[in-house]
């Protein structure tokens, strides 16, 4: 008797073995993956790992799609999407590789399993500018996928593909890519996503890559301009159907000028705290807060604060609203990144955040 249980199913687990037994060995590792102590034991063993990855490409869909389903299971956890990302096949040296092609594969019925492995896999921060190196020559190809609606015939929707966009945007090589590649076209496409209406995950990592986008305040200018009409997009979801004085309306841009009564805010509070944040970080430069004040972000931030209930999010969109409503001479910097925050002051702000959203949620 082999000391590990796992060891008696890799007779089942090849290409050749039966249907039937593949069926109920892959069956008996979906189960168990799907639990804390199930995924350690499996990460214990490398070659039921390796099998389980040869045949994600089995030529029985039902077969396939298990062994992705595992792996979905498998990456949900830092350990197990490090170990996977290490594993090779006979074909590609790199895993990422297997997966990119999976989901640029228009008839691959579990797309959808391979987006949520690559999303997995491209949360780990260590690991990143290695994902990096994979996705680059790949992007053109994934992002014109992700903006086709009806790319995989099979009835994936490669929602998934959002957030893994949004995790490598995290890369400060892959930020430079949005902004240079094609001058406007990667956002363009991505936008959009941004009021997709039909998925928060989609919209949530649209959004979660214009925030990353943010922090680099060099990209600020190219974020702001005039061909992107970026504000239009980002506060889109976190306006409503108020009426505004004449002299305000036309500030806003135009696309957000009399919306129609049944205009709803999304109902994603961390989509909403997204916005919220890449505001703030838009308002790092004299420049951004100019911008931002003459598109009438300050009025849509008024009404939004009225209808907020979540504490954080109420102290996000006032830490934006502090901002907008100063002066430039009473600002005190045009550039906030020059600012040196002494620790003592930064823990008492602290603190004082923590105090107003418990007061809030109360």
């Amino acid at each position: 008797m082999s000391k590990d249980p796992l060891e008696e199913l890799l007779q089942f687990l090849k290409p050749e073995s039966r249907l039937d037994l593949k069926h109920i060995a892959l069956d008996h590792l979906v189960g168990l993956s799907a639990s804390e102590d199930g995924v350690l034991s499996l990460l214990k063993n490398d070659q039921i790992i390796r099998h389980v990855i040869d045949l994600t490409d089995d030529k029985y869909e039902d077969v396939a799609k298990n062994a992705l389903l595992v792996l979905v299971n498998l990456t949900s956890s830092p350990t197990g999407a490090a170990q996977v990302l290490k594993q090779k096949t006979n074909t590609y040296q790199n895993i990422l590789e297997l997966f990119i092609g999976y989901v640029l594969n228009p008839d691959k019925k579990d797309a959808d399993a391979a987006c949520m492995i690559l999303s997995n896999i491209t949360r780990l921060e260590d690991k990143l500018e290695v994902c990096v190196d994979t996705f680059l020559p790949h992007l053109n190809n994934i992002l014109n996928a992700f903006v086709d609606i009806e790319f995989n015939k099979k009835g994936s929707n490669l929602n998934y593909l959002a957030p893994m966009l949004s995790n490598l945007s995290c890369s400060h090589r892959i930020r430079k890519w949005l902004a240079a590649e094609n001058p406007y076209i990667p956002l363009i496409k991505l936008l959009p996503f941004c009021n997709y209406e039909r998925s928060s995950i989609r919209r949530g990592g649209a959004i979660g890559t214009l925030r990353n986008l943010s922090f680099d305040t060099e990209f600020h200018e190219f974020l702001l301009s005039t061909e992107l009409e970026l504000l239009t997009f980002l506060l889109n979801p976190i306006t409503g159907s108020e009426d505004y004085p004449d002299e305000e309306m036309d500030k806003l841009p135009i696309a957000l000028q009399y919306l129609p009564q049944d205009k709803q805010r999304d109902r994603d509070v961390d989509v909403r705290k997204m916005i919220l944040e890449t505001l703030n970080k838009l308002c790092t430069k004299r420049h951004g807060r100019e911008v931002l004040r003459d598109n009438g972000v300050y009025y849509i931030l008024r009404e939004y604060h009225k209808w907020e209930k979540d504490g954080t999010a109420l102290l996000a969109c006032e830490n934006v609203v502090d901002i907008l409503i100063q002066k430039e001479d009473e600002v005190g910097a045009d550039d906030f990144t020059t600012v040196d925050v002494p620790e003592d002051m930064t823990q008492k702000f602290h603190q004082m955040d923590k105090e107003f959203i418990e007061s809030v949620e109360k």
